[in-house]
């Protein structure tokens, strides 16, 4: 069954596309691979564009579509089509994606802006009796 993750953020200690990138940093680490949903082209753009920058050290593998014969590490898009088999999804869009139970593990992240999505999220996975886990950062 799918795990369901909250990760609160403190604003006053964590920018949200910091947090992101560090997620796809860990997920890369332990070779399960992403699709990181976003909320709009935008936000996959910038958010692109900060897997780029966000570390000096470190490379994250990622593309906003999938090529033939190329499995993409971390696949970045606002697409809601999940395209290939991966083991955890980012949900940063504003719905809860009708194919979420595909994943073995789901993170919704929570900050000041979006928490009454992130309630109704929350309600939704448990009324359905989802294993849920809130962690505060």
């Amino acid at each position: 069954m799918t795990r369901i993750d909250f990760y609160q953020l403190n604003p006053a200690r964590h920018r949200y596309d910091q947090v992101v990138c560090q997620l796809c940093q860990k997920a890369y680490e332990s070779q399960q691979l992403t699709l990181l949903l976003t909320r709009d082209p935008q936000q996959s753009q910038h958010l692109d564009q900060k897997l780029w920058t966000f570390r000096d050290d470190s490379f994250l593998p990622h593309d906003s579509e999938e090529t033939e014969g190329l499995v993409t590490p971390i696949l970045i898009h606002d697409n809601p089509d999940p395209g290939s088999n991966r083991q955890l999804l980012i949900n940063l869009s504003s719905a809860v994606p009708i194919y979420f139970a595909q994943f073995e593990r789901v993170i919704e992240l929570v900050t000041d802006e979006n928490r009454q999505q992130a309630r109704e999220h929350y309600s939704f996975y448990k009324e359905r009796g989802y294993p849920l886990n809130h962690v505060n950062l």
